[in-house]
């Protein structure tokens, strides 16, 4: 006999259905409402050796869709970027339905997790590059995984566990970055997955593929060493993702100690976190986002400029699932139920506003990229030699601007030209920054900087293993607003005459 208060499975079905559309179609809009405005990004740092190579060098899949991209789109801007924005719209359908299996609380709580995910700064690089399919597709794969994998342990059916199985092999097997995927499998399991579907022996082939995937990649994992720093050091910009003022950096180089005990503070906190709610789904979340990252990525994460923030994309889901998860605990006080609604509501206009703020800067430095590719192609035919780029800007508030990669390169959007990075320099963040040349020969050069500090814009400098290349850079001088270099080339050398500063 039924309750009058039971709804008809049919019905429940059908709200289900629509409900899902609706939220489907929401993000939709929150990504059109923030990415759009980006659909003109010119190409940026890395691009150019990607795009050079036609995708040669890449990974399965990924380089079928990079070579495919520039058959199909050329020199169309537009084209590129909108497969950023589908493959990035995919992922968060697929963290939607993720989010919800793990947490099994209020249903939009998987769509909070998806568009906190879309508007965090941190993979800026992974949308906004049009090379963004090498970081989006083994993110894309491993997520499907995991998704099938919570589909099948919330309800086992033998076909959910072959696609698991299949998604698991297409994303361990090709990728190092997902080389450590099956420990979340793992956490997944024995945290999440409910007592009665609980299953420690279906884990066996996942573990035997993910095997086989760490001796395919074991040169590259071992290559990397053993560095916690460089392992979890950047988890810090998922929940922080602004980056580091140049001063903290500088402190924390010069004593470690106060990195390591920031992080240990950090620790802390989370620990007090997970011990105070008590819920499994916030310690799986934060567990499994270390566990992704003990494979560092083939790229440093610039603490400044987070350039290498697209290696974070899964580390970033695995976060917002246990935040989200921590925003239903609290919400189980009725007190909290309003405020938590409005605190959300507030967090995600925020990110929506950082991530536009960081695509108005990637747009304006690709149009200084852009102007200095006219300028360079006009020095280059009327020096007829070879050109220095003096300053070759590298970073200004996190978009790569790299001129001198920009003209090296033979792509759709470049031509390659006879040039030498003489001097690789940052963009100061207070955009007063202004650099000067005293003298120029062939034999040296004096340069001067206004409006930065050294270590603020050539970090390099005072890392002996990062020296720029072709050249020796000596500081000479520093005052309270300003420095100067002298420039000089390495023996048997001599400077370009022609100088190609940026417009």
């Amino acid at each position: 006999m039924h309750n009058a208060n039971d709804k008809p499975p049919l019905l429940a079905e059908l709200r289900l259905k629509y409900r899902n559309r609706f939220d489907a179609a929401a993000m939709l809009i929150y990504l059109c409402l923030v990415y759009l405005w980006a659909l003109r990004v010119y190409p940026l740092g890395r691009d150019y050796a990607i795009l050079a190579g036609a995708g040669e060098g890449l990974p399965f899949l990924v380089r079928g869709l990079v070579a495919w991209e520039i058959r199909t789109f050329a020199d169309s801007l537009v084209g590129y970027h909108l497969v950023n924005m589908a493959l990035l719209y995919a992922s968060m359908l697929l963290i939607y339905a993720f989010t919800n299996y793990a947490v099994k609380g209020l249903w939009w709580m998987g769509t909070l997790a998806a568009t906190l995910f879309m508007a965090n700064p941190v993979h800026t690089e992974a949308v906004l590059n049009l090379s963004g399919p090498v970081d989006l597709i083994p993110f894309l794969l491993a997520l499907a995984a995991l998704t099938a994998y919570a589909s099948h342990a919330y309800e086992p059916e033998p076909w959910k566990f072959v696609l698991a199985l299949i998604l698991f092999a297409f994303a361990a097997l090709p990728y190092a970055a997902n080389a450590y995927l099956i420990l979340v499998l793992v956490l997944y399991e024995f945290l999440i997955t409910d007592f009665e579907n609980r299953n420690a022996s279906r884990l066996l082939p996942f573990a035997l593929i993910a095997l086989i995937g760490l001796v395919r990649h074991w040169g590259t994992l071992a290559a990397c060493g053993f560095s916690p720093a460089r392992m979890f050091g950047p988890l810090y910009f998922v929940f922080y993702p602004i980056g580091f003022l140049p001063e903290t950096v500088e402190r924390f180089q010069a004593h470690p100690s106060f990195a390591w005990a920031a992080a240990a503070c950090v620790v802390f906190i989370l620990f007090l976190i997970v011990r105070k709610a008590r819920v499994n789904v916030i310690l799986f979340g934060l567990l499994a986002m270390a566990a992704v990252r003990l494979y560092p990525g083939a790229r440093p994460v610039d603490p400044v400029h987070l350039v290498g923030g697209g290696q974070l994309l899964l580390a970033n889901v695995l976060f917002n699932v246990a935040l989200v998860g921590l925003f239903l605990r609290i919400m189980t006080n009725v007190r909290w139920r309003v405020p938590m609604i409005g605190f959300t509501t507030a967090l995600a206009v925020a990110f929506f506003a950082m991530q536009i703020r960081e695509n108005c800067i990637w747009h304006a430095a690709g149009r200084e990229v852009r102007a200095f590719q006219r300028q360079a192609a006009e020095s280059a035919r009327a020096a007829g030699r070879p050109l220095a780029v003096c300053p070759d800007y590298a970073y200004r508030l996190g978009a790569p601007l790299c001129l001198s990669e920009s003209i090296r390169y033979d792509t759709p959007f470049s031509s390659p030209l006879p040039a030498v990075s003489i001097l690789p320099i940052h963009k100061a963040k207070s955009g007063d920054m202004d650099v000067w040349i005293d003298e120029w020969t062939g034999a040296s050069a004096t340069v001067t900087v206004t409006g930065a500090r050294p270590r603020e814009v050539m970090p390099w400098l005072f890392r002996p293993a990062a020296p720029p290349p072709a050249v020796s850079v000596e500081l000479i001088e520093v005052t309270a607003d300003s420095f100067t270099l002298r420039i000089t080339p390495n023996p048997g050398d001599t400077l370009p005459r022609t100088v190609v500063p940026p417009p």
